[in-house]
């Protein structure tokens, strides 16, 4: 018989990987039903981008501050508090009478979120100590992505057989016996100390997030130079300086800024962002290309764009082997090529062109991303003072969501730039292109609409390609050499607080 603690251990591990998973699957899952969700509800393009975008800027934004809290008030506390909303947050979005109550919805499941996610790790690692917490952490990191490549299976079907509404109604079986499976095995709470949170630094930041995101969706509705773009601009550009400032003062901010002179951490954060950005900023649109030219149900588009998150596992479970003979450095170069040449079979989509064309490349840009994910989270840690291992940590996990939701806004700012240029309709008509519904629009336009969005989509991928180009003269530029890792002492950060 295991001993008692080894029972609890796997207790916690079961329940903090279930709520894992649904929070990794609620990033994804929703891209296969927008086309639904566009329809049903009216929804207009910025709409559409919101249902995406709200989660994972939310969820990034109050990563930190969720970690703060969980160690002030307890872990489990936190956790349990997490999954409630989170599973609330579902309700209310698969409750939805219009689109701003579908995306209000998604607020709440992205503050539930962060505070899961804020709180998994360190319940796990209080359960699993020595050697068997690396292979606990492995097991949460190999769910979430499996998680992410069942994902749009499951929404296709869910679509499919019982309509969009049910994408997010299926979280709250789940939600619920994880909050009792958290009340009756998690180790109650025992808070080491106590600490400030950070109100100001969490609300400015939330604020820039959510200020720089509604300009892209603005400036691709109205007009980059339309007042209400460039009100939002100027509001983005004061929250940002504002937060800075509040960080650069607090005694216990929510991100020390001083870690950002760390070159390796910097270049960490900026590549975990490019890599969520390029990889999964793209992918919405695609589906929208399966389901509104190509005539794809919710289920024949979620298995056909299903290539990239199983390549994300496939690139993840041997991305150990392929450190250990090219280093973090050579790992993360091949990364971003293998995104970079993924993106080039799907710069010939056109009008024609079916889900066989973009097969290759999304194989390969999962798995990129695949060998992108373990490497940065470890060099964020590695390569800071050991006492804000957990702050780099946070740092790193934020930046991951936050990419992807930029990456939505700004692969949609192109994809309706280019349509703009490409479609000679406008109103009613060109917004049912952008919203990837050219068959909608009466004849002849719908088959110009249909070249059109094919034609800005090539032009996405295009941009895609040249993004992930960068990163590897960033990964080039700021990741260690093998050589300089082994020779090199721990790096500090040069402004560390007394």
């Amino acid at each position: 018989m295991p001993p008692p603690e080894s029972v609890d251990a796997r207790r916690t591990l079961l329940v903090v990987s279930v709520a894992a998973a649904m929070t990794t699957m609620d990033i994804t899952i929703v891209n296969v039903a927008l086309g639904a969700i566009g329809v049903d509800l009216d929804a207009s393009f910025g709409q559409l981008q919101w249902v995406v975008n709200a989660y994972p800027l939310l969820f990034a934004a109050l990563l930190l501050a969720g970690g703060s809290l969980a160690d002030r008030i307890g872990h489990r506390r936190v956790f349990v508090t997490g999954v409630l909303l989170f599973t609330g947050g579902s309700l209310l979005c698969g409750a939805a009478p219009e689109a701003v109550s579908l995306i209000a919805g998604r607020c709440v499941q992205g503050v539930g979120g962060a505070l899961i996610m804020a709180a998994a790790v360190p319940l796990l690692v209080r359960a699993h100590p020595g050697e068997r917490r690396t292979g606990a952490i492995g097991v949460l990191s190999a769910t979430a992505g499996v998680s992410a490549a069942v994902a749009p299976v499951i929404g296709g079907a869910l679509v499919s057989g019982l309509g969009w509404r049910w994408v997010f109604l299926v979280n709250l079986v789940p939600g619920v016996l994880v909050v009792l499976g958290a009340r009756r095995w998690l180790a109650a709470d025992d808070p080491a100390g106590r600490r400030r949170l950070d109100l100001p630094g969490t609300a400015l930041g939330v604020l820039t997030l959510g200020a720089t995101n509604l300009v892209v969706i603005s400036g691709t509705e109205n007009g980059w130079a339309s007042a209400r773009t460039v009100v939002v601009g100027l509001v983005a550009l004061a929250g940002l300086a504002a937060f800075l400032v509040v960080e650069v003062r607090t005694t216990d901010p929510m991100l020390d800024l001083a870690l950002f002179r760390v070159p390796a951490f910097a270049g960490a954060g900026a590549l975990s962002f490019l890599t969520r950005a390029v990889g999964f900023g793209t992918m919405p649109y695609l589906v929208l290309w399966l389901q509104g030219v190509r005539g794809q149900s919710a289920l024949d588009a979620g298995l056909q764009v299903v290539a990239l998150p199983a390549a994300i596992v496939v690139g993840s479970l041997t991305v150990a082997r392929v450190q250990r003979r090219l280093g973090a450095r050579g790992t993360v170069v091949v990364g971003f090529a293998a995104m970079a040449v993924g993106y080039l079979p799907l710069t010939r989509i056109d009008e024609s062109a079916t889900w066989l064309t973009a097969l290759p490349g999304l194989a390969l840009i999962g798995a990129g991303m695949g060998l992108l994910f373990a490497p940065l989270m470890n060099l964020s840690v590695t390569v800071v003072p050991p006492r804000h291992a957990g702050m780099a940590s946070g740092t790193a996990n934020s930046f991951f969501p936050l990419g992807t939701a930029v990456g939505v806004a700004v692969f949609g700012a192109v994809l309706a730039a280019r349509i703009a240029d490409l479609f000679p309709g406008s109103g009613p008509a060109r917004d049912l292109v952008e919203a990837g519904r050219p068959g909608e629009v009466s004849a002849p336009d719908d088959v110009l609409g249909r070249i059109a969005f094919t034609g800005a989509l090539s032009t996405v991928a295009w941009v895609a390609a040249a993004a992930a180009v960068i990163g590897v003269v960033v990964a080039l530029t700021t990741v260690p050499s093998r050589r300089a890792a082994a020779v090199a002492p721990p790096a500090r950060a040069d402004a560390d607080r007394a």
